[in-house]
């Protein structure tokens, strides 16, 4: 236990006191930050893009009045005839003309751009032509203005509803706007994100950590003093506690944050919402979404302790990685598909595959559209899974890490299975 320590301890100072350290922590904040920051720039982009000159060709006087009393930031021109819209569009000097014709009562509008043009929003336009054909015929066919407004509020919306049954038969239901159901699936993506994100940094990590020793030979010191597993578990819990560090300055961050947004005034607004109502349903999701997180990453971890045990040069890591680097990122995108459709036998299936369980089943969980043996059948598996990974990791890295080959992890593997069974068969 000493030397477990000691190599826990090592690894664990090594990796916080690092600069990289810091920008592990501070990267997924950081990205956060700048897709915002791009989303807003885009957004201010596209309102401005789709502002423009429009010449509106032979509209009646009194929809003319109508469209320039219009709140809309388009500039509308109706003093061209069809001749000088075309012309004026040829020379750049509107975004496109509309041609309205035929009876009011029967009106037909034809909007004309260039490939090259602003793409211009004509929604609100569109709407008071409506409108005003709307109203037209409703004076043809002798309609007064309350049973016209009476018509034009008529729309019927369909609301959808889940209805759940619980395991004890109970049933429930809940609308698909409930702020409770936005919320889970927010959490469903965080731990989804989230299991993606430390998989694809500390894998790395991991596989450096021990192809850097087994390169420069100390493994072969380490190993003197040590046995392979407690070697292998050290590194394992060394990193597994820089993780936890990490999620520990994710927490304080949050906190911080929380109470500098709740005082000031622009985010006031918050105190008169009721998160804990809106969260009370979510917290299934927040714990079943950590532990299948914990197995998801332990997975990773040990595969990836393996893996990082075949190479012989630190410049090899991130071949011999790139198996499983794939293998996440197919989970990922099952993840992000689940995300809309959570009854897809895709999505249901990838499930109960352990190296896809941590990013979909989150998402199941949110929609609630898994019961409970289901889940307990997920962890179960994943839990199988997970021990056998490590099984399989530490049984094969006390000869993994003593095969040197320049021949490519493949005849590495062999080469470490040679060793192992001649190992056993001496035994």
């Amino acid at each position: 236990m000493r030397n477990l320590w000691i190599i826990v301890k090592e690894v664990y100072f090594k990796n916080i006191k690092s600069w990289s350290f810091v920008f592990m922590v501070l990267s997924p904040i950081l990205i956060f930050a700048v897709i915002a920051l791009i989303s807003f720039f885009i957004t201010q982009n596209e309102e401005q893009a789709r502002i423009g000159d429009v010449a509106v060709i032979e509209a009646p006087a009194d929809m003319q009045t109508q469209i320039e009393a219009m709140p809309d930031n388009n500039t509308f021109h109706f003093d061209m005839n069809l001749d000088e819209a075309k012309q004026a569009l040829t020379d750049d000097e509107i975004d496109g003309y509309l041609l309205i014709e035929g009876e009011s009562d029967a009106l037909t509008s034809t909007y004309f751009r260039k490939p090259t043009s602003r793409d211009i929003n004509l929604a609100g336009l569109e709407q008071l032509i409506n409108s005003y054909q709307l109203n037209a015929i409703a004076g043809k066919i002798g309609l007064n203005s309350e049973q016209l407004t009476q018509i034009q509020s008529s729309n019927v919306a369909i609301e959808t509803v889940n209805v759940i049954v619980d395991d004890t038969g109970t049933v429930r239901e809940e609308s698909t706007d409930d702020p409770s159901s936005f919320a889970r699936i927010m959490i469903a993506y965080v731990v989804s994100f989230m299991v993606f994100f430390f998989i694809m940094t500390y894998v790395g990590i991991i596989s450096q950590e021990i192809a850097a020793e087994k390169g420069s030979r100390i493994m072969e010191i380490v190993l003197s003093s040590v046995s392979a597993s407690t070697h292998f578990f050290g590194k394992m819990l060394g990193i597994g506690l820089v993780i936890l560090t990490q999620l520990l300055a994710y927490l304080v961050l949050f906190l911080i944050a929380r109470t500098v947004f709740f005082n000031l005034d622009a985010f006031s607004f918050l105190n008169d919402i009721d998160l804990n109502q809106i969260f009370a349903g979510s917290m299934p999701v927040v714990w079943l979404g950590l532990v299948f997180a914990l197995i998801g990453i332990m997975i990773y971890s040990s595969l990836a302790g393996f893996l990082g045990s075949l190479v012989s040069k630190t410049e090899d890591v991130s071949k011999s990685i790139t198996p499983i680097i794939f293998i996440a990122l197919a989970g990922f995108y099952i993840g992000m598909y689940a995300l809309n459709s959570t009854n897809n036998p895709l999505v249901r299936i990838g499930s109960q595959i352990p190296f896809f369980t941590p990013f979909i089943m989150p998402f199941r969980i949110a929609a609630e559209t898994v019961g409970s043996s289901e889940i307990i059948l997920a962890i179960v598996i994943s839990i199988a899974f997970m021990i056998f990974c490590l099984w399989f990791s530490v049984v094969f890295y006390k000869s993994n890490v003593l095969v040197y080959t320049d021949k490519g992890i493949i005849q590495a593997m062999k080469d470490s299975w040679t060793l192992w069974r001649s190992e056993r068969e001496s035994k």
